[in-house]
């Protein structure tokens, strides 16, 4: 059920797999890139209703209750940013690691920060309200640190070997990247089910330390996935051989550290715009329908936005190939600054216009995910060669981070200072920049079809070089032996995937 672009490739759609695909393809090349960004958007999600959860009494949200864990002032203003600070260290660390020391040590090392964050925050947070919002919070920042390793490494891992071409790089990393979505979705369903039991004392606990516990299952998988891939006898390849030397050359090149001024810049502004509006959902359908909407009723809404989530990936996956990940990011970017004048305008002229309000925050969902952030997740995977694709993902990926973490943490003081319409009129300039940016800072990329694609005018005279010369030498290529044949050819895939990540 799963397609396969050659042994160890496999992709997750829904296709025929050859019968050569071996078990292990499906496990360490499919399931793991897809367990790790699942895992990311679970755990960055679920903190937000678990939250509304803790703060409410037996599950009952009426004003003149008191909350069964009262939040101090503190962790109002920090606690949904604390996981954005570890993922910025676990990005650059992690993303470094990926390419000295190979993605599969690193994604162990991430995926047992995931788990051991994830089981104590549930597990650790007891006594006081003071003492269980400390433990949430330290919890949080390790778990964060290895959520963020693993954007760079699921990229990496997911894109496969140095020989792979862009067009096959693409396709796997946008096919693990979907994940992200369900992911999101998660912890609202699962809170939907756990808001059906008994509202009795101590309901709440369990509630919120099995909506923590469950994220630590995903990491679990792929931690143990990791650990059986290396235990597998493979042979060295002179990538991996001379995986320091490669790393140290590429990271001295002032072309890619230009580059990285697009796949960051636009990363930064999109997350700034994104999280400021996902992280805050409970927050901004309050908003819209009130204080007095139950728990059950805010799961049900976050959930059918993170439905929508789920369309939008999938929409922008089908439109990837066709569009490009430059002009789906701009384009998308430019058309969620219009939603966000739009949500400005009714918020302030016709605010009991709760359906419309709905209405448009839906389709500025739609928009984002469909957009800016498939586009932002990939472009750092053909912008970048192998040898250092991992640290710049990581990098490009810490920037965003920041960019969520500034979301995260400015749009209270804004919304309480400001109002929501400034909140909006914000976040609709932040999309503009970031549109702007992408257009003059980023190159049109190879991942478009050959026939839209300039640039790939030279590497076929390059390749069509290389044929001629082969076949001007018959006698002298039926002596030569067919390990250094095939030497040649990967130098020369290596070669010409270079040429093509860089125009």
């Amino acid at each position: 059920i799963f397609a396969a672009q050659g042994e160890g490739d496999l992709l997750w759609f829904p296709m025929v797999t050859p019968k050569k695909a071996p078990y292990r393809s499906l496990w360490s090349f499919s399931l793991v890139p897809a367990c790790s960004n699942f895992s990311i958007q679970y755990n960055y999600a679920c903190a937000s209703i678990a939250v509304a959860i803790m703060l409410s009494h037996n599950d009952y949200t009426t004003p003149s209750l008191v909350a069964d864990y009262p939040e101090p002032q503190w962790a109002q203003d920090f606690l949904l940013g604390i996981v954005f600070i570890g993922s910025v260290v676990g990005m650059l660390v992690m993303g470094y690691l990926g390419d000295f020391l190979g993605i599969g040590p690193a994604l162990v090392f991430a995926n047992a920060l995931v788990v051991v964050g994830g089981l104590a925050s549930a597990f650790l947070s007891w006594g006081s309200p003071q003492a269980v919002w400390r433990s949430i919070a330290l919890g949080r920042f390790v778990l964060g640190a290895g959520v963020g390793g693993n954007y760079p490494l699921s990229a990496a891992k997911a894109a496969g070997s140095a020989s792979a071409s862009p067009e096959d790089a693409v396709a796997r990393t946008a096919s693990a990247f979907f994940w992200q979505a369900p992911g999101a979705c998660a912890p609202y369903l699962v809170a939907l089910g756990l808001l059906r039991l008994p509202h009795v004392d101590g309901v709440t606990s369990v509630q919120f330390r099995t909506l923590f516990a469950i994220g630590a299952a995903p990491a679990l998988v792929v931690l143990i996935a990791s650990l059986c891939d290396m235990r597998k006898p493979t042979v060295a390849s002179p990538a991996s051989s001379t995986r320091g030397g490669h790393l140290s050359e590429a990271l001295r090149d002032v072309q890619h550290w230009r580059t990285l001024v697009g796949t960051a810049g636009t990363w930064f502004l999109f997350d700034v715009a994104f999280y400021g509006t996902v992280i805050f959902t409970p927050t901004i359908l309050e908003k819209v329908f009130g204080a007095k909407q139950s728990l059950g009723s805010l799961a049900w809404r976050a959930a059918f936005m993170s439905v929508l989530g789920i369309l939008g990936n999938a929409a922008g996956l089908l439109a990837l190939p066709r569009v490009g990940a430059k002009a789906m990011n701009t384009a998308g970017l430019a058309c969620g600054g219009i939603l966000f004048v739009i949500c400005m305008l009714v918020f302030e002229f016709r605010p009991a216009w709760h359906g419309t309000i709905f209405f448009v925050l839906c389709l500025l969902f739609f928009v984002l995910y469909s957009g800016p952030n498939v586009a932002t997740f990939v472009l750092p995977v053909i912008s970048y060669p192998s040898e250092v694709r991992s640290t710049f993902h990581g990098l490009s990926a810490a920037a965003a981070k920041i960019g969520a973490m500034a979301g995260s943490l400015l749009f209270p003081v804004i919304d309480d200072a400001l109002g929501t319409t400034a909140v909006m009129a914000t976040q609709a300039l932040i999309c503009a920049a970031g549109a702007l940016l992408s257009h003059y800072c980023l190159r049109s990329c190879p991942e478009a079809a050959a026939s839209q694609a300039p640039c790939a005018k030279d590497t076929e005279l390059e390749l069509a070089a290389t044929v001629g010369h082969s076949g001007a030498d018959t006698d002298t290529a039926e002596t030569t032996d067919a390990p250094q044949a095939d030497e040649r050819t990967r130098k020369s895939d290596r070669k010409i995937e270079r040429q093509k990540l860089v125009q």
